[in-house]
């Protein structure tokens, strides 16, 4: 196997780990920011695995399972930024996304050519869905938020989606794999290291520590 694949297969493990560490602050808070970040590790983690197992095999289905849990990871991912809206609406949405994006995915899978185009345009969506908007939200809110350590985890976690969805895309569109595979490793552990700083900051304080 090649060094690329190796990669792909260890950040898919990375993320799997990262996101069994965000499960017990997600059950403990019960928090929508920990449970965007916790699908993105998810879906990125079936992605990032597929993506080698396809690279290595050269077997397109792999490549579609891919794709495919990106698009529905999104659809998720989606339901963050609309926090505001009552969940009737939220629930509306999510739906209707998650059945357009399902929609697409079997339109590119009916011919041979589309299928080969499925992974570009993946990318283009995942960039733009889940890194700009997604990822964009969670730092503009991270921005407006008073208490300190939950504006950590929001930078940190935003960042992380950024750093994955657009830099690390951007780069694996424009061919700098090795870059795409760094800045892969990079957005769990901004994530990870963030929730882990921020949450040990609140216990110390709800201690009285300083």
């Amino acid at each position: 196997m090649t060094l690329l694949v190796y990669l792909m297969f260890a950040a898919g493990i990375f993320y799997l780990i990262c996101a069994g560490y965000v499960y017990k602050p997600l059950r403990e808070e019960k928090n929508e920011l920990i449970g965007a970040l916790f699908t993105f590790l998810i879906y990125q983690a079936i992605n990032m695995f597929f993506m080698g197992l396809e690279m290595y095999t050269h077997n397109m289905v792999y490549s579609n399972i891919a794709s495919l849990a990106v698009f529905i990871g999104s659809a998720y991912m989606l339901k963050f930024p609309l926090s505001s809206l009552s969940e009737k609406a939220r629930t509306m949405i999510f739906r209707t996304v998650l059945i357009v994006v399902i929609l697409a995915f079997i339109w590119f899978i009916q011919t041979e050519k589309r299928e080969m185009q499925l992974m570009h345009f993946t990318l283009w969506y995942d960039l733009i869905i889940n890194g700009l908007i997604v990822g964009g939200f969670i730092i503009v809110q991270g921005l407006g938020i008073t208490d300190r350590w939950n504006r950590v985890k929001a930078l940190g976690g935003g960042s992380g989606i950024i750093a994955c969805c657009v830099v690390a895309n951007g780069a694996m569109i424009t061919g700098a794999m090795i870059t795409s595979s760094f800045f892969g490793f990079v957005a769990p552990l901004l994530i990870t290291l963030s929730l882990m700083y921020a949450r040990k900051k609140q216990r110390k304080s709800q201690h009285g520590i300083v």
